[in-house]
């Protein structure tokens, strides 16, 4: 077991290390989490977050302390900025193994990782610069530890349950005591162990709780007296149930997602439904209250994120450890028992059908280079579709290779996850923005102000290393604008109107804008245009005298 253990560590390591600095940052997120902590480490203000030097409280403070640390210690790159989130999604990864070892052996464990961490959903978000991963490693440690110590009677492992629900919180927001407090609660609830809700309320953990989370969030208010409405009532009840974000989907937005996410092991996880399951016939009694608290823990997030009025697809990270957990066992039973059937027949139908809808969107993508696209997307589906395949067909004819069919299909697993970093690369072409503000800062002197045109571009100031004037661009900066005096407003948000004016007498910008939004700015044609920028944006010099 000791030799698979470093095996999976090393793997692993390696497809959550080796993508980080293979491309440049993704645009809105990617430069978004990397510039404000560039701003923190430049003004010194670490209590209050800025974004393009206007307040931003969309989010708490921890990935952008994080993020400040990460720069000082690597310096400012891709490397640094996604370091925190592959990290934290490594222990995410160990939390469930260690959690899916504890409930149903070594094993267990050990697939547990190897199935969340090869996993597409989770892999893709823990190798991006995102809150969501590092939220789902803190409600996975808060959930795994309150279990812990539900199953073990020992009240110490409530402080790490209280202490990782304030990370979370510090992460991004309430969620992070909603999410595994109300699992906590309803398992409480349906096992009927009311004892537990007197025994989690454990006044060491609760202390340890307020002293991680008060300090900043008093500091915030102090200095910013409005954070407290913003922050709480428009970004946590207001986002949660309306519109105002236009992130609406309807109720089962994230229930055709989930086969999607767990790629490449689908096939396992529908096996969950099938008769002989581990959750349909546990093999004991305490394999069923794990089995109760791992459904509460993935179907309470599922059902929380679904009935919200904003959805987006990384908001259910957080749902596939448990998930992950019962693949794991799942897998294991059938090892024990030497019996794959159905789940790895679908999972190599599953896996031919991805592999050719991969290479045959890849032929189609306009964005990318025919011949890059098609290799990349077949050297993805060889180790995905060819190790399901052969591990099917080696179950049909060979008896007693149930070990080696699991370590066939980990491998593919992790062979999968490794491909899939050659997307990073051409997709840094189209969804990254290093190219145009680099070509920006060449034409940038001492007293050249940088603008964009219609959009909010978060990688450009990151990369430009300075603040981005806006023209008819506003989008989430509207809180930090408004809250920016009058000057400041004038000066670095303008309509075309006001910055056709300044250019017109003289004043001197680099303007930044995307092709399909050049006839918009025709009436700027009597200036130089300057060279063309990187992929489908245009950089514009003013030379009027």
């Amino acid at each position: 077991m000791k030799k698979y253990i470093i095996a999976v560590c090393a793997a692993l390591l390696l497809i959550y290390l080796s993508p980080l600095l293979t491309h440049p940052l993704f645009e809105p997120d990617e430069g978004r989490y990397a510039e404000i902590p560039r701003e923190m480490i430049e003004t010194g203000d670490y209590i209050t977050p800025r974004l393009n030097y206007v307040k931003y409280f969309e989010k708490p403070v921890l990935l952008y302390w994080m993020n400040a640390a990460s720069f000082k210690i690597f310096g400012m790159n891709e490397f640094a900025a996604r370091f925190p989130c592959a990290a934290l999604a490594l222990a995410g990864i160990a939390a469930a193994a260690l959690l899916g070892g504890y409930i149903f052996g070594g094993r267990a464990g050990l697939l547990s990782a190897v199935v969340l961490g090869t996993s597409l959903l989770y892999f893709a978000i823990g190798t991006i610069n995102l809150t969501d991963m590092p939220v789902s490693c803190f409600i996975t440690v808060a959930a795994a530890s309150f279990y812990v110590a539900a199953r073990s009677g020992n009240r110490r492992w409530y402080l790490l349950f209280y202490a990782a629900m304030a990370l979370a919180v510090l992460t991004k927001g309430l969620i992070g005591i909603i999410l595994p407090g109300g699992v906590a609660f309803w398992y409480i609830v349906l096992t009927k162990k009311w004892r537990l809700a007197q025994d989690a309320l454990y006044l060491p953990g609760i202390a340890l709780f307020f002293i991680i989370t008060v300090p900043w969030f008093y500091l915030v208010c102090k200095a910013n007296p409005d954070f407290f409405r913003f922050f709480f009532i428009q970004e946590h009840f207001l986002r949660y149930a309306t519109k105002m974000h236009g992130r609406y989907e309807p109720f089962w937005f994230f229930l055709p997602m989930i086969p999607a996410a767990i790629l490449p092991w689908t096939g396992f996880a529908l096996s969950l439904f099938g008769r002989g399951s581990v959750v349909r016939q546990p093999a004991d009694k305490d394999a069923k209250d794990a089995n109760v608290y791992l459904l509460l823990w993935f179907g309470v997030i599922l059902l929380f994120f679904s009935l919200s009025s904003s959805k987006l697809v990384p908001y259910i990270v957080p749902c596939m450890p448990p998930l992950a957990i019962l693949t794991a066992a799942a897998i294991d039973r059938m090892i024990s028992r030497g019996e794959w059937g159905a789940p790895l027949a679908i999972n190599a139908v599953t896996a031919a059908l991805f592999s050719a809808a991969l290479i045959g969107f890849a032929a189609a993508n306009k964005y990318i280079e025919h011949t890059e696209a098609v290799l990349i997307s077949i050297g993805i589906a060889l180790p995905f579709a060819g190790a399901n395949i052969l591990a099917w067909r080696r179950s049909r004819t060979k008896s007693g290779f149930a070990k080696k069919t699991a370590l066939l299909l980990c491998a593919g697993a992790l062979l999968f996850s490794l491909a899939l970093q050659g997307l990073y690369i051409p997709l840094g072409h189209t969804r990254s923005t290093r190219d145009v503000a680099e070509l920006a800062s060449k034409f940038a002197g001492e007293g050249v102000t940088i603008a964009v045109y219609g959009d909010i571009l978060q990688g450009v100031p990151f990369y430009t290393r300075s603040r981005v004037a806006l023209v008819n661009a506003v989008g989430e900066l509207e809180y930090g604008m408004n809250e920016a005096d009058g000057d400041e407003r004038r000066k670095w948000f303008m309509d075309l109107d006001t910055f056709r004016a300044r250019w017109d007498a003289g004043e001197p910008f680099v303007l930044i804008a995307e092709e399909k939004r050049l006839s918009e700015l025709a009436v700027l044609e009597r200036s130089k245009r300057g060279r063309r920028g990187a992929g489908q944006y245009e950089v514009m010099l003013n030379t009027r005298k």
